[in-house]
C-alpha cells in the first residue's frame, strides 16, 4: 500500500526518479499546488512531458491485471517512490492522454443549479450514447459513475478509471473492487464479475439526467446524496424514485420511464436496457402509414410490416385513429402520434377513448365528456357516472 503523500514528496523533485520517461515536471495550479485527483484505487496527476500534458496514474494499492487493462500505456517499475526519505521502490504506472474537461458530476451539478435544461439534455443523449456502447459489447468499466466520466471540451463524455474493469479473459474471476454503492445494484459481490457490471449505473445515470433535464429542481432536493438523485440500498422505498417515475409518466417519457423501473429489478443484469438505450439515442421516424398494435409481455407498441415503429412501452393503448393512439403509461393515459410523440396529456382520467370525428370521450373524476385535437375539453359535460 502506498499514500499519496509518498507520491506527492517524490514528484514534487522527479528528477532521476524515471526509468524511461526521462524529465517530467508536475503541473501546478495558479497557487503553485500540485494537480492531481485521488480515488480509491490511484491518484492521477496531471505532468508536463516532452512538451505535452499528459496523466500519470499512480496506484495506492497492488491491483490485478493492469498489463491487460491499459496495454502499452502500463509502465511497469517506472518510478521510484520514496516511502521513507532515504529509501524506496520501484512502482507501475500509467501514462495516458490528459483530457481538457471537467467531471460529469460536475457538469450536472452546474448545470442543475443553473436550471440549464438544455444542457442537462445534452448531457443525457451524451450519456445514453456512451452507455449504450458500454452495455452492449463483451466488457464492462466496474466502476461506473459520473466522477469517472470527464465531459471534455468538445461535448464528449470519456470514460477514465479502469482499474476494476473485466474483459473475457477475466471470466470466473472475482471483482477486484464493488464499485461505488451510491451506483450499484445493492446485491452486487466480489462473485459479480463479468460484462453486465454497467448495466445497473448506466440506468441510474441515464435516469437521473433525463429526469433533471426535466425538472432541475430535484437536484436541490436530492443531488447531495452519495450518488446521484437515489440510493440503491432502499430503492424501492426512495422517495426521489418515485418522483421522478411519476414525472416520466405524467409527461409521457415512455424509455426513460422503462429504464427506471428497471432499477428495482433484482437482478443485477439488465438485459431489456441495451435496447431501450440504442431507441432512445435512435430518432424517431414517422412511418409512411398508420402502424399496428401489438402486445409482448404485457405491454403494448406499435409495428408495421416492415419494423417495429414503438416497442412495447405503454401498459395499455389503442389502434391509431385520425392519426392518434390513446396509450397508458403507469396510471397516466395519453394520446401519441405515429412516430411516438406525445400530443394530449390526460392527467387523473380514469378511461379514455379513441378519436372518432375529431372528438373523444374521456373520464375524468368519474365525469365523461369530450376534448378534441387540441385537448380541449368540449362542453356540455355529463352527470356524474
Amino acid at each position: 500500500m502506498f499514500t499519496l503523500r509518498q507520491y506527492l514528496y517524490t514528484l514534487l523533485e522527479p528528477r532521476g526518479l524515471t526509468r524511461t520517461l526521462g524529465e517530467i515536471d508536475l503541473c501546478r495550479d495558479a497557487q503553485g499546488r500540485p494537480l492531481y485527483s485521488s480515488g480509491n484505487s490511484a491518484a492521477v496527476f496531471r505532468i508536463l512531458h516532452r512538451g505535452r500534458i499528459r496523466a500519470l496514474r499512480c496506484f495506492l494499492r497492488p491491483m490485478p491485471h493492469l498489463r491487460e487493462i491499459y496495454g502499452e500505456r502500463l509502465l511497469e517499475g517506472e518510478l521510484y517512490l520514496y516511502t521513507t526519505p532515504e529509501t524506496g521502490v520501484w512502482t507501475d504506472v500509467v501514462l495516458d492522454d490528459w483530457i481538457e474537461g471537467i467531471s460529469l458530476r460536475q457538469a450536472i451539478g452546474e448545470a442543475a443549479r443553473g436550471r440549464e435544461r438544455h444542457r442537462l439534455a445534452t448531457l443525457a443523449e451524451a450519456f445514453d450514447r456512451l452507455a449504450c456502447d458500454l452495455v452492449s459489447d463483451d466488457r464492462a468499466h466496474g466502476d461506473l459513475k459520473p466522477e469517472n466520466i470527464l465531459v471534455a471540451t468538445d461535448g464528449t463524455l470519456r470514460p477514465i478509471d479502469f482499474d476494476a474493469s473485466f474483459l473475457p479473459a477475466f471470466a470466473g474471476e472475482r471483482s477486484p473492487e464493488l464499485g461505488t454503492a451510491g451506483y450499484q445494484h445493492p446485491a452486487r459481490t466480489a462473485a459479480d464479475f463479468d460484462a453486465s457490471l454497467d448495466d445497473y449505473p448506466a440506468a441510474l445515470i441515464s435516469t437521473a439526467l433525463h429526469a433533471l433535464s426535466l425538472d432541475p429542481t430535484l437536484y436541490d432536493r436530492y443531488g447531495e446524496r452519495d450518488g446521484l438523485l437515489f440510493w440503491p440500498h432502499r430503492i424501492a422505498k426512495d422517495p426521489a424514485l418515485h418522483e421522478v417515475l411519476a414525472l416520466f409518466e405524467s409527461t409521457c417519457r415512455a424509455i426513460p420511464y422503462r429504464i427506471a423501473r428497471l432499477l428495482l429489478s433484482p437482478h443485477l443484469r439488465l438485459p431489456e436496457l441495451p435496447g431501450l438505450l440504442r431507441r432512445q439515442i435512435t430518432p424517431a421516424a414517422m412511418p409512411c402509414e398508420p402502424p399496428e398494435l401489438f402486445g409482448a409481455e404485457g405491454r403494448w407498441g406499435f409495428r408495421t410490416p416492415e419494423h417495429t415503429v414503438i416497442p412495447p412501452l405503454y401498459d395499455c393503448a389503442f389502434e391509431f385513429t385520425e392519426g392518434l393512439a390513446a396509450v397508458r403509461l403507469g396510471r397516466t393515459w395519453h394520446y401519441i402520434d405515429p412516430s411516438g410523440r406525445p400530443v394530449i396529456h390526460c392527467p387523473e382520467c380514469e378511461a379514455v377513448k379513441p378519436f372518432r370525428n375529431g372528438r373523444a370521450v374521456v373520464i375524468r373524476h368519474g365525469l365523461r365528456s369530450e376534448i378534441d385535437r387540441s385537448g380541449a375539453p368540449t362542453p356540455p359535460v355529463s352527470k356524474k357516472i
